[in-house]
């Protein structure tokens, strides 16, 4: 019966470990730096993060720095890498406050400036109050077929050189060049479950010494 038991137990302890050691849901992003801009601004004015936050489908937070803003009514947020996006792609706009936006336009092979020709231009910012036409913070969600983080390879956006909802006279367009695309680590599960499997194998071979 003790050893019945013993069995038992070591059969969880095995599970468990095998559980531990799975990879988890993990979401790879990409982070771009907008460090070059057509004003001469020396330095970043902000930052464009792309995560991987469900099949076929990606999230973009556009965070602009102190100072800055991007530009909603008129402005663009363009991108190269994906093969297929669209308007109705688009969903979980917001920009500071104001959620349920949307985009008017998508314009393909736009050129943006001295940075050359981006594959999709989306445009002019519609939703917000009538005396919001930049934000800070900008967040929507991109589905398409295949679409993962990984692919996007630039992206551009026009903003404004002042913080809030009231842009500046001047405004400009600004890109980066993307970072290394992060991807989480196991980590502590995987600790875990090497644990377990050394201490599981250990008590079966003990049981396995031992007369029945």
């Amino acid at each position: 019966m003790r050893i019945a038991t013993l069995k038992i137990a070591v059969l969880v302890m095995f599970v468990a470990a095998a559980l531990a050691m799975a990879p988890s849901a993990s979401a790879n992003s990409i982070s771009f730096n907008l460090s070059s801009n057509n004003l001469g601004i020396a330095g970043s004015v902000g930052t464009v993060t792309i995560v991987d936050t469900g099949l076929n489908q990606v999230t973009v937070t556009v965070t602009m720095n102190a100072g800055f803003s991007a530009k909603l009514n008129g402005g663009d947020f363009a991108f190269n890498g994906p093969s297929s996006l669209s308007l109705a792609g688009v969903s979980g706009f917001s920009a500071d406050a104001n959620s349920g936006l949307n985009f008017q336009h998508l314009k393909t092979s736009q050129n943006i400036s001295e940075f050359g020709t981006f594959a999709f231009d989306f445009a002019n910012v519609k939703g917000q109050p009538n005396s919001v036409v930049s934000a800070n913070t900008v967040t929507f969600t991109l589905t398409a077929s295949g679409l993962s983080a990984s692919e996007f390879t630039s992206v551009a956006l026009h903003f404004c050189t002042a913080s809030g909802s009231s842009c500046s006279p001047n405004t400009g367009f600004t890109t980066g060049t993307p970072g290394v695309p992060q991807v989480p680590e196991p980590g502590t599960l995987g600790l875990l479950g090497t644990g377990l499997v050394g201490l599981g194998g250990l008590i079966r071979r003990r049981l396995l010494s031992k007369p029945v």
